[in-house]
């Protein structure tokens, strides 16, 4: 039992720090802005009814002894707290005499199984917590083959690379930019050395003409797949949008029904990301505890740097959403909840909307793709009552050209125009 209290307590300190620093924080921020806004009124950069009124905006209303006098109570307030933890801490290590026996109230083998299972647990945190970059084949191959190169593109022409280097930095892709740049030109290079390979093999040029034919389809090969891979990070943030929405409301009633046990918010965080339900949320998460854990950021400035380059507007409204809730001293358990409400609700209308617009989708692939073809073959066999040929063609030939070609061509423009206009959900 002791060993558990002993858990719990542990685990408490650390929202207690979280408070503290943001605390701090923001008194400082406040403290820099009415000693900047002083320099400004003693340099007669600014009028003094200007600067009662900004300063006045600044205190809310209050003298700025007092003000910040509120500021000092609750951080004295959370010192007094995280005091009296250390003091619970220790109440559980201290030595106590019985029947002339030193005894602690935890034995020394409750403290090593205690000290072996966080350090388990940090192992196994630090493995989910801190992701780096790693090392590719294929990108050492193109920045060695093509680093010239592409420093020269992107130096000539940033305005070229500016939305690749966006998509790139929301896309989640683990690549730097300039090593993606050297990867989309040695794909071209390798897009066309195929290309002409197998137009070689297999259609061998009878003479100097056929082979430029050859070399001109391999070029367009070349830029289609450069097309591809300029445009592919786009692709991927687009679906990563798409995921996170569909993640998203579930994902606020876990992080609701945590934040409702009293656990801090890295810890929240820590559980959704150990459970692995919510996969496109994952890379946002763990960019969170890594600015946290790996590169020593606040929580408030983690959020906020992720919210600034999250695919979905949904997760950064959430995001900003907790920040300012923290740094107001907010309740974050209400904003969940609340939030969890909302979204869930919306999430409900967004799937009611496109079953009604896929009901409209169905009678007109009903009509076109159903009716139609039907319609067209009872033309076709009065016709062919008449005559066996129409517009110079077999009647038996047209027939097979629609059943066998034009039919499942249709159907297969339908499924792609129905992935197109298809709601993000």
């Amino acid at each position: 039992m002791s060993l558990a209290k002993l858990d719990k307590i542990v685990g408490s300190v650390g929202g207690l720090i979280d408070k503290l620093e943001i605390l701090k924080k923001k008194k400082k921020e406040l403290e820099k802005q009415v000693l900047d806004l002083k320099n400004k009124f003693n340099k007669k950069k600014i009028e003094e009814d200007e600067y009662k009124k900004q300063l006045n905006l600044l205190l809310k209303g209050k003298k700025e002894i007092d003000f910040f006098s509120k500021y000092n109570e609750e951080i004295n307030g959370i010192l007094k707290k995280i005091l009296n933890v250390n003091s619970k801490i220790l109440e559980l290590f201290e030595v106590k005499v019985s029947n002339e026996k030193e005894e602690s109230v935890l034995d020394v083998k409750e403290i090593r199984a205690f000290l072996k299972r966080h350090e388990e647990k940090k192992k196994d945190v630090t493995k989910q917590k801190y992701t780096l970059y790693e090392k590719n084949i294929f990108g050492q191959m193109a920045n060695q083959l093509f680093k010239e190169i592409g420093a020269n593109l992107t130096k000539n022409y940033p305005e070229l690379f500016k939305d690749l280097y966006k998509n790139l930095r929301i896309s989640n892709m683990r690549v730097f930019s300039d090593t993606y740049v050297n990867i989309i030109l040695l794909s071209g290079v390798l897009g066309f050395i195929f290309s002409l390979f197998v137009l070689i093999v297999f259609f061998t040029p009878g003479s100097a003409f056929g082979f430029i034919k050859h070399f001109l389809v391999a070029f367009l090969f070349s830029a289609f797949v450069l097309v591809v891979m300029y445009y592919w990070p786009k692709i991927v943030v687009d679906g990563r949008r798409k995921e996170i929405k569909n993640d998203l409301p579930f994902a606020i009633m876990h992080m609701a029904a945590v934040a409702g046990s009293g656990a801090p918010l890295v810890s929240v965080f820590e559980m959704i990301l150990r459970g692995g339900e919510y996969k496109a949320l994952n890379g946002e998460i763990k960019k969170i505890m890594n600015y946290v854990n790996l590169f020593g950021y606040n929580l408030s400035t983690a959020l906020r740097s992720v919210s600034e380059t999250t695919p979905s507007k949904e997760f950064k409204e959430l995001l900003n959403g907790m920040r300012s809730t923290i740094e107001t001293g907010g309740d974050l358990r209400v904003f969940l909840k609340n939030k969890a409400t909302d979204t869930f609700t919306n999430y409900k209308n967004d799937r009611k909307r496109y079953v009604e617009t896929l009901a409209t989708y169905s009678d007109i692939y009903t009509a076109i793709l159903i009716a139609a073809p039907l319609l067209f073959i009872i033309v076709l066999v009065l016709v062919s009552l008449v005559g066996n040929k129409l517009g110079g063609l077999d009647i038996d030939f047209i027939q097979k050209v629609g059943i066998y070609f034009v039919v499942p061509a249709f159907n297969v423009a339908f499924v792609i125009f129905l992935n197109i206009v298809q709601p993000e959900l």
